[in-house]
């Protein structure tokens, strides 16, 4: 039997690289772009933790040597991948089909321009080396900007899912929301003698009784569930509404003394807890009167600008998004004018402002008490829409008109009440939004909402539009791009917007779909 010459046994793999359909070719170039980012990410996190005394001062040789084979990996992978990428666009342009060479393109250049990027950081971190302590006070910042975009960007992508639609305007209802909690903080104050607290106090006389009452109204079912009853009873029983009559004001009474006194015994026995709990009602009215402001615009939004257009050319819903966006910044600037609103916060937020977590031979890193809260109030809000769109009956309602309306609506959907649910949960979470930044101490203007309405649809954007574990994830890693990007790269703070919508054009053309879009896509298929 003849031997293959050594002329073959070269040729055979580029035979075979040759014959690869264009769909594999592209997969291939995927993965290479993927890799290449993951390279570069573990790089930068490796040159700063080495520069930042993570790994002791001075760290051992071998953390050194580390980060020098991660950079040269990273040039022989550069130059390795600009070889395949010639040899493929070389049999791309023999092949006798007209085939595509823009997704090729893309995921080399892609994971090119991240390799740079992680040489560029490496470079500025060791001739600048920071301590830890300072790297983790921005990263406390990109968290506290990440809660912030990801809440509002999940308004754009629940009603661009819903509807395929860009609201233009979601800035601006969260601006409104902001200007609510506002008016319903300078409410509660001047009903507390200019005293946040004794404001606070007022409420929670009212709310905290009311609460223990409504947690005492469902007493007779709970009874009822415990107790057993004999047969006669399962068949004749009493009419349950006399029952119900009688007992209710029994239960209402009872609710409202136990409300008051264990608010009252608080005030008497522990003053720092009576603190808290009421500071918490105050931050919970504000921050209901915000939501509740948002939603009322954005149901007499949708009802006016946005149902008409429905069955519209596409384009036509955009502009009337940016109409209304703009409507809405003149209608806060006569009512409100010019002059920015200042939230006060409460003591306990703001005396002082922060607390110093000790971190030992790391240093010390200060936590802002308001970002902290910020930060757990946007994860709860988040994990509550997540388990509302994936684990109840109006979730798997919505989930069933964003893939089709006409049959969601032959299964007995009511497509219009979904619409306008979809619209309050994004607008009650941006609401929520605005009322958390002027705590933080942003002042509340008229285009309040507008530069934040841009980051979020950045956000958004960057996640995948219309995938909701793709705005939390494109909302953080924003955030984290904003508040890293300058100091890793060695630029001054004021290009954070030049990076963060630089990253917008540099994700739109190498992944248009976003960094979870495509997962998405696959499923659905």
């Amino acid at each position: 039997m003849a031997q293959p010459s050594q002329g073959q046994h070269l040729s055979s793999p580029l035979m075979q690289f040759r014959q690869m359909g264009a769909a594999d070719v592209d997969a291939y170039a995927g993965r290479y772009f993927r890799f290449a980012a993951i390279l570069s990410i573990l790089r930068i996190l490796w040159v700063i933790a080495q520069t930042s005394t993570v790994f002791g001062d001075p760290p051992s040789h071998w953390i050194v040597d580390v980060e020098r084979i991660l950079g040269v990996a990273l040039t022989v992978y550069a130059i390795v991948g600009i070889v395949i990428f010639a040899v493929a666009l070389y049999f791309r342009r023999q092949s006798e089909g007209n085939e595509p060479i823009s997704k090729l393109i893309t995921n080399y250049a892609g994971a090119i321009l991240f390799i740079i990027v992680a040489s560029r950081v490496s470079h500025v971190v060791r001739s600048e080396p920071l301590p830890i302590n300072i790297w983790l006070g921005l990263l406390q910042t990109g968290i506290i900007r990440g809660g912030i975009y990801a809440l509002i960007a999940l308004g754009y992508t629940l009603v661009y899912g819903i509807l395929f639609m860009i609201n233009f305007a979601h800035g601006e209802i969260m601006m409104l929301g902001a200007y609510g909690g506002w008016l319903g903080l300078m409410y509660m104050i001047k009903g507390g003698d200019r005293s946040f607290e004794a404001g606070a106090a007022s409420i929670a006389t009212i709310l905290v009784p009311l609460g223990v009452v409504l947690l005492f109204l469902p007493l007779e079912d709970i009874a009822g569930r415990f107790r057993k009853r004999t047969p006669a009873e399962d068949v004749v029983a009493a009419p349950r509404w006399r029952v119900t009559m009688l007992s209710l004001p029994i239960r209402v009474l009872l609710g409202a003394a136990v409300g008051y006194g264990a608010l009252l015994g608080l005030g008497l026995t522990a003053p720092h807890i009576y603190e808290l709990v009421i500071t918490i009602v105050g931050l919970l009215f504000v921050l209901f009167i915000g939501m509740l402001t948002s939603v009322l615009a954005v149901i007499v939004l949708e009802r006016i600008a946005y149902r008409p257009l429905r069955h519209a050319p596409r384009l036509t819903p955009l502009i009337s998004a940016i109409g209304a966006s703009i409507f809405l910044q003149q209608v806060a600037l006569r009512v409100f004018g010019p002059i920015p609103r200042v939230y006060r916060a409460p003591r306990l937020l703001s005396n002082p402002v922060t607390f110093d977590l000790d971190l030992g031979r790391f240093g010390i890193v200060p936590i802002s008490k308001v970002g902290l809260v910020m930060t757990l109030l946007a994860l709860g809000l988040m994990g509550l829409l997540i388990f509302i769109v994936r684990r109840t009956k109006f979730g798997r309602a919505m989930r069933a008109v964003a893939e089709d309306k006409n049959t969601a609506a032959l299964m007995g959907a009511n497509v219009d009440r979904v619409i306008v649910i979809t619209f309050v949960l994004g607008a009650a979470l941006a609401g929520a939004t605005g009322v958390m930044l002027g705590f933080r101490g942003e002042q509340v203007k008229p285009l309040f909402g507008f530069s934040y309405g841009l980051k979020a649809f950045t956000s958004a954007v960057l996640g995948g539009i219309g995938n909701i574990p793709g705005a939390v994830v494109g909302g953080f890693f924003l955030g984290l791009v904003e508040a890293l990007g300058p100091t890793a790269l060695g630029f001054n703070t004021s290009w954070q917007n030049v990076i963060a919508f630089g990253l917008l054009v540099l994700v739109i053309i190498f992944r248009p779909t976003g960094l979870l879009g495509e997962v998405v896509a696959e499923k659905k298929v």
